[in-house]
């Protein structure tokens, strides 16, 4: 085979299928940190597309390894926040308030600081969101939270989805 097939091989081959979007929902079982797990439960029940790749991350600092294979990411996180519980921050790579941002994690190392890492490493999709599910603070009813996100994360994800397929 010729150079010139390969590359109409591999032109043809990314042409027809839909992007992968793989969902990463960062937590643990501790606290307000359960959030994204929770939420992600619930929307992979009403979401089910099969180009969507549901994935659990117990620690931001796997999330390089997590969207390096990936046409699109989509991070789901609990974020500290004045705003009112449950509230949906939706934001989009490259964020501008990451200096706004650098302490609202619920986790020990930030998530923005894992993306920054990522598109350090070449390793971040061009299409890169984070829709983070505001709490006040770590001690909060987190179904009543999800509870209230979900239809602002079903709509966000929805946008996201039908914006790129």
């Amino acid at each position: 085979m010729t150079e010139t097939s390969n590359s109409i091989n591999a032109i043809s081959q990314a042409q027809h299928y839909p992007p992968m979007i793989r969902i990463i929902a960062i937590g643990s079982h501790h606290g307000a940190d359960v959030i994204g797990w929770l939420a992600c439960e619930k929307l992979q029940k009403t979401l089910q597309k099969e180009q969507l790749d549901w994935r659990l991350c117990r620690n931001p600092t796997h999330l390089p390894e997590l969207v390096q294979d990936c046409d699109i990411a989509i991070i789901i996180d609990a974020l500290l926040s004045d705003q009112p519980a449950g509230q949906v921050i939706n934001l989009s790579w490259p964020i501008d308030q990451i200096d706004n941002l650098s302490s609202y994690s619920t986790h020990g190392i930030n998530v923005i600081q894992a993306l920054q890492l990522a598109a350090t490493l070449g390793q971040l999709p061009l299409q890169t969101y984070l829709l983070g599910l505001s709490v006040t603070n770590q001690e909060q009813d987190t179904a009543a939270i999800v509870s209230k996100a979900l239809p602002q994360l079903q709509q966000a994800l929805s946008q996201i989805i039908n914006k790129v397929t």
